[in-house]
């Protein structure tokens, strides 16, 4: 029986979806991506040391220079591995202590980037554009130029990653999501094309820890302008999470271990939904 096969044996599915308080699902997510390969990640992943690079998250997580064309595009352009928003961000994220954690342990490398037309909007600007590459487990590109997108996009893309190495690749799945990969569905992000089911899967996986980090973020949001933008982000991920929630319940199928994963994160995925609508309602924005 292989390391892989072990680790696996003996997880406990339920507890893998939602970030835990004891840091259970980042242990068997990290054993699991150094002990197995992929098809896009031929190497077992190894943490790199931070080698006398900036840092932020406590000194954690290393920021390296990025590369030109690093998320495919030449209109973002690499930023100063110092540029303010990247540690305000850090402190965002520590805004949900469970998924902070999970963060530092999972991800060593952030790729700071800058998007001039946001830059431009100096302190207006909102939101982020980010990338994460299966080949490259424990890395997140992102552009830094709002601190809330920022944070947001740090989420994002580690649960991309926890998910990859889980076995749930964006186009296909090893375990837990057993769909055809032929089969495709409405994604709750992309409406140019349908996709297939562990690429929408990703989707609601990823922008729901973002939902949840929108609300942890707003319950200690600093004056009344952040508040605003923050529920700005909530108004627009709750309805398109739902959305998405509603696709996979009607759709997804699954293997005995996916079952259980997908079970608990669906509970969460309720959870996250029903308060962030209440806190929209609250404070006056219609999402539905």
């Amino acid at each position: 029986m292989t390391e892989v096969e072990t680790i696996l044996k003996t997880v406990d599915w339920a507890r893998m979806a939602e970030p835990q308080k004891d840091g259970y699902d980042t242990d068997v997510t990290l054993r699991l991506a150094e002990n197995s390969v992929t098809p896009l990640r031929p190497q077992p992943y190894r943490r790199r040391p931070a080698d006398g690079e900036a840092t932020f998250c406590d000194g954690a997580v290393a920021v390296r220079p990025a590369s030109v064309r690093g998320l495919g595009t030449d209109a973002l352009l690499p930023a100063h591995v110092d540029h303010p928003n990247i540690a305000a961000g850090g402190a965002l994220l520590a805004r949900w202590p469970d998924a902070y954690r999970q963060f530092t342990r999972l991800i060593d490398t952030v790729y700071p980037y800058t998007d001039p037309e946001q830059a431009r909007m100096g302190d207006q600007a909102l939101g982020s554009s980010s990338h994460s590459y299966e080949e490259d487990f424990g890395s997140v590109h992102a552009t830094v130029d709002d601190a809330l997108g920022f944070a947001q996009a740090l989420i994002h893309e580690m649960a991309h990653q926890k998910l990859r190495a889980l076995g749930v690749s964006i186009e296909s799945a090893q375990r837990l999501i057993t769909n055809s990969p032929s089969e495709e569905f409405e994604s709750p992000i992309r409406k140019d094309r349908k996709r297939p089911m562990s690429a929408v899967v990703h989707a609601q996986y990823s922008f729901i820890h973002v939902t949840a980090l929108d609300l942890h973020m707003l319950a200690e949001a600093n004056g009344e302008r952040e508040r605003q933008f923050i529920l700005m982000l909530l108004a627009r991920n709750v309805p398109r999470m739902q959305s998405g929630f509603d696709e996979l319940a009607r759709h997804v199928k699954t293997d005995e271990a996916g079952r259980q994963f997908i079970d608990a994160f669906m509970r969460w995925s309720r959870d996250v939904l029903e308060r962030g609508q209440a806190e929209l309602d609250a404070h006056g924005y219609g999402a539905r």
